[in-house]
Order: C-alpha cells, then sequence, then structure tokens
C-alpha cells in the first residue's frame, strides 16, 4: 500500500469528527454570547436605577430644602410648620425632576426645657420611567 492510499484511508474514517467539533464550537460560542448579552442587560439596568436613585435622592433632598426655606427663609419668622405641606404642586414645574413625585411632611414641637421650636421634616421622592421605579427618603431635624 502506497503512502497516499494509506492517508486517505485514515481521512476517510475521520470524515464526521470535523463536523461535530464545529457544532460543539458553535454551541459553546452562541451559549457565551447569551451570557454575555444577559450580563449587558444586567448592568444597562443597574444604571437606569442608579441615575433614576440618584434623581429621587435629589428630588427628597430638594423638598427638604424648600420646606426649611418656608420655615427659616427670609421674612419667615414663624414657629410652625408651612401649610399647606409640601407636595408636587409647589415644586412647580421642573424638568429636571420629572417623572418625580415628592411629598413632605412637617412637625413642629416645642422643647419645654430649652424653649426652643423643633422641626421634624420628612421628604420622599418616588421616580420612575416605563418599567424602573425608585424612591428616597430624606427626613431631616432642625430647631429655630
Amino acid at each position: 500500500m502506497s503512502h497516499n492510499s494509506l492517508l486517505s484511508a485514515r481521512f476517510h474514517k475521520q470524515q464526521g469528527s470535523m463536523l461535530v467539533i464545529a457544532l460543539f464550537v458553535i454551541i459553546v460560542l452562541a451559549f457565551l454570547a447569551y451570557a454575555i448579552i444577559g450580563i449587558t442587560n444586567n448592568s444597562a439596568k443597574g444604571n437606569v436605577y442608579e441615575v433614576y436613585g440618584a434623581r429621587a435622592l435629589n428630588a427628597a433632598n430638594s423638598g427638604i430644602e424648600r420646606t426649611l426655606n418656608g420655615i427659616f427663609g427670609p421674612g419667615n419668622a414663624s414657629n410652625s410648620c408651612p401649610t399647606p405641606a409640601l407636595n408636587d404642586e409647589l415644586m412647580g414645574p421642573n424638568p429636571e425632576l420629572s417623572g418625580c413625585r415628592i411629598t413632605v411632611s412637617c412637625n413642629s414641637f416645642v422643647v419645654t426645657q430649652t424653649g426652643y421650636t423643633h422641626f421634624q421634616l420628612e421628604s420622599t421622592a418616588n421616580c420612575s420611567a416605563g418599567d424602573f421605579s425608585t424612591q428616597r427618603r430624606v427626613v431631616v431635624e432642625a430647631r429655630n
């Protein structure tokens, strides 16, 4: 038998092995691509939650600051919470906080030992867009 006939006989017996290896590589690459797409989607969702969480925190802080300005601002010498309590309508149109709902509650009380009026403020902001929704709450105590 010649050398060429031995090689052709060997290749003839191994004709299907390359197809199995190629199919295995394609399947492994498909699973890898699926995993990468899943990781990318989860990362994108995490970024959206982080951005909307920051917006909600800023909205809650804005509600606190607006209420504190109503209590301690120039020309405001009252020892009581502003009425009505701050809500979305009092914030006015604000494109930076679109999609956010803000609610602020205020309680005031006098500490008899010191004579100071204390204010407990709680601001809650809910920001949402589509399926994403985040909520942040800020609680502050101030004294006059």
